[in-house]
């Protein structure tokens, strides 16, 4: 029952779970062995770790780790490309980054750099996706915004990028399994607009008409907190990886192929906000229709000033 929400469609015997270990090759060859095609989508943007009850704090990195990036996105990465090689798939899609890059002060985009680079050596004919930022239903972007835990930052949200609908990726991958042509390419999946994240606040605080509070905290400061933070407490918090990724702005590669050459045509960020971000509310505005793109057009003649003294 606890995988059920999991399975989308088809019928008994259409969608059967496997259960396997990315540590464990065994598990992974009998996951993929019978299969036309694979997808890699698995990732992890920080290190996770042991439940910490009951264990002593001393070494707390270096020996409570459970799943460094590393170990998800390079050596993972090279078991599933060995076991589709190994039985010889017709497909392999892996999913990687936008910004992955090998000399990138992000250790998150470095280890995606090699995983590209591990799985096309094992098995040249990889496709490999490298989305955007992605908006949509449970994304770590919308409502990262809206939610009252969202508070420190250190790059006073200027971080730049071409947010990417989720659907849209979804009917990327899709279109890629029936097209052979998209074998041994590099995709690059992206919006049609360039945002900085302060542009998405604002686009976020209308939609649920409050506004949310931002603290800048210096990277000096932040980085070392943010790295204590992930490494005691056991739920999903903040990371040093992810405060050096706020300095850095999203760089599309030319030579990669784009949504066009899919002939998909990416919808932009600020026409998905009430869809998904309506259950922010309060009660008081929450039938409220989004606003209409006269309303919109009006609202940008004018120079708001907000005197919160």
């Amino acid at each position: 029952m606890a995988k059920r929400h999991l399975k989308v469609t088809g019928d008994l015997g259409r969608v059967v779970f496997l259960e396997f270990d990315l540590r464990n090759t065994p598990s992974i060859e009998e996951s993929v062995r019978h299969s036309d095609v694979v997808y890699n989508l698995i990732g992890r943007d920080y290190p996770t770790k042991y439940d910490l009850y009951g264990c002593c704090y001393i070494d707390i990195a270096d020996n409570l780790r459970n799943f460094d990036l590393e170990d998800v996105h390079v050596e993972g990465a090279e078991r599933i490309a060995d076991a589709v090689a190994k039985y010889d798939v017709d497909r392999f899609i892996h999913m990687s980054s936008h910004n992955a890059d090998k000399n990138s002060p992000s250790e998150f985009y470095r280890t995606k750099a090699r995983g590209e680079e591990i799985t096309r050596k094992i098995f040249p004919e990889t496709t490999i996706v490298r989305p955007a930022p992605v908006f949509g239903f449970e994304d770590r972007l919308l409502h990262k915004l809206a939610g009252v835990s969202n508070l420190f930052m250190s790059n006073n949200l200027q971080q730049r990028f071409w947010p990417v609908h989720a659907i849209d990726i979804g009917t990327a991958l899709s279109k890629m399994l029936e097209d052979d042509r998209t074998a041994g390419e590099t995709f690059e999946l992206y919006g049609p607009k360039n945002y900085s994240m302060a542009e998405i606040a604002q686009l976020v605080d209308r939609e649920i008409i409050k506004h949310r509070r931002h603290l800048n905290i210096p990277k000096r400061m932040m980085k070392p907190i943010a790295k204590i933070l992930n490494q005691l407490i056991w739920w999903k918090t903040t990371s040093a990886d992810e405060v050096e990724r706020e300095f850095i702005d999203q760089v599309i590669d030319p030579r990669a192929k784009t949504f066009k050459d899919l002939n998909i045509e990416p919808g932009d960020v600020a026409d998905f906000t009430f869809q998904y971000l309506q259950d922010y509310r309060s009660a008081s505005f929450y039938d409220l229709p989004p606003a209409t793109e006269r309303e919109k057009r009006e609202e940008k003649k004018y120079l708001h000033v907000l005197d919160d003294q």
